[in-house]
Order: C-alpha cells, then structure tokens, then sequence
C-alpha cells in the first residue's frame, strides 16, 4: 500500500533546502523530522524523553554531523505518526539536537525532534517528490513486518 505525506522545503540558506515532514505524538503535540538519506539510522532529540523509552544499552559515540564525535544513547517511539498514518513503533538513536534547533530557529518557527534516516527510508521504499511535495512510502507486505 502506498501511503502520500506531505513535506515542506525548510530554506536555510539560499538555495539549500532540507524536507521537512511533521509529526504527532500520542500526547497531540506536533514537531518535524528533518529527511536525511544520508543518515545510516534515524535520530531523535534526547531531551523530548516523555516521547520515548530508552534502552537498556549504555550510551556510546557515534560519528555525527561533520567529524565531530557525537554522545548517543538508543531507545525506541511507541508510535511514529506521520500525516495520518502511524507507523508504529521505531527505534532510534537518542542524541542533543539543541545545535540543529538553534540553527533552525534562525530561518524557521519549526521544533526538530529527529531526523529520519535510511533505516526507515529503505524500509518503506520512501521516494521524495520535490516538484509534489510529498513524501511516498510503501508499506511493507505483512510476512516482511515478522
């Protein structure tokens, strides 16, 4: 099944864009994932814990933006509600997105609270339209789910 979400196009700079795609948690409050493709697994800002349980696993470092070692924890969203659809749960790595939000607030009134990354892009076989604006993700058959 196909599923169509929308996205905006967040300027940061001239002619630099980042999609944006929003989010609605269990409690109604709404926040925006940044679509990287080039992150290897989707992250979410450690400081937003009411919207995730962390695992029991002891916090490493990871290669962030740049070269910059970056502190990282895991957990895992009981739901991810993009649009109008959940996608269930999602486990994600847990780092401080405070620089990410600082510099949005620069050029945008929009909170980031992660950015997903290729573990979900591929699993959902997502295509972004920039021309549509829209993000298309194909759920997977039931058997792939397992």
């Amino acid at each position: 099944m196909e599923i169509i979400i929308p996205i905006e196009l967040c300027e940061l700079e001239a002619g630099t864009y980042h999609p944006l795609v929003q989010a609605r948690f269990n409690d109604k409050n709404v926040g925006w994932w940044v679509i990287d493709s080039g992150a290897s697994k989707s992250v979410f800002d450690k400081s937003l814990d009411n919207h995730y349980q962390p695992d029991e696993h002891p916090v490493k470092q990871a290669t962030g933006l740049g070269k910059d070692l970056v502190e990282t924890a895991s957990g895992e969203i009981s739901e991810l509600w993009l649009g109008q659809f959940d996608f269930g749960s999602l486990t994600i790595a847990l780092i401080d997105l405070t620089h990410i939000n600082q510099e949005y607030a620069r050029f945008s009134d929009k909170q980031i609270v992660g950015l997903l990354g290729s573990d979900f892009l591929i699993r959902y076989k997502a295509v972004i339209d920039y021309g549509q604006q829209q993000l298309i993700l194909n759920l997977p058959d039931e058997e792939e789910f397992a």
